[in-house]
């Protein structure tokens, strides 16, 4: 499994977030809250199912609760994936 980083989730959640959302990458901020985005539940399992197939690991419902901001995400992806 590749090793990513938290800027490169960012990135990647980024542009995962704007397809989903209809918008410009550039225009979603990492440090925005996920449901200030228009993120919903299924918004959530689109976009678990499309980091599924970027990143090549299962992210479920869950991972994104707790999480407030892309930024969050990706830090604690990058976290729960080293141990």
């Amino acid at each position: 499994m590749k090793s990513w980083t938290p800027a490169e989730l960012v990135d990647m959640l980024q542009k995962s977030f704007a397809g989903f959302l209809g918008i410009d990458p550039a225009d979603v901020d990492p440090t925005t809250s996920i449901r200030d985005l228009g993120m919903d539940s299924l918004t959530a399992m689109e976009l678990a199912i499309d980091i599924e197939e970027r990143l090549g690991v299962s992210m479920y419902l869950d991972d994104f609760t707790g999480r407030e901001t892309i930024a969050q995400l990706a830090a604690a992806f990058v976290q729960e994936r080293a141990s």
